[in-house]
């Protein structure tokens, strides 16, 4: 329990003067009010909605992957079927973000559905 106690006050007072006001982090200008907030909150969200569809795509093809290998073992068939819904389960709220993004943010009219260039990691030609 000890050896956590010094992770765990690292970890505060490392943000603690963020939680207080005391000091912001360097993101353009976020939290001078709730849209800006909202903005940088989504523009991190575009940036790791990428990272977790290819999670959840491994995941459904290495169940898919126990599924057919394992095909003579009933109890590694079940296991392989569980990774199949979970993956294809995560696909489906991973990929519907957009339309989950888009209805939110016209019915509140806090911003834009369609990330901007900031945080698109494509080259800009």
């Amino acid at each position: 329990m000890k050896k956590y106690t010094k992770i765990y006050y690292a970890i505060i007072s490392t943000f603690l003067p963020t939680l207080t006001s005391a000091q912001s982090f360097s993101l353009g200008g976020a939290g001078t009010n709730f849209k800006t907030v909202v903005d940088e909150v989504t523009s991190i969200v575009w940036i790791v909605i990428p990272m977790l569809s290819t999670a959840a795509f491994l995941v459904f093809f290495w169940g898919l992957s126990k599924f057919i290998l394992n095909s003579n073992k009933p109890e590694e068939i079940a296991n392989g079927k569980k990774y199949m819904i979970w993956g294809t389960l995560a696909l489906f709220i991973l990929l519907s973000w957009r339309a989950i993004v888009g209805l939110v943010s016209n019915d509140l009219e806090i911003g834009s559905s369609v990330p901007n260039e900031n945080t698109i990691l494509l080259p800009v030609h």
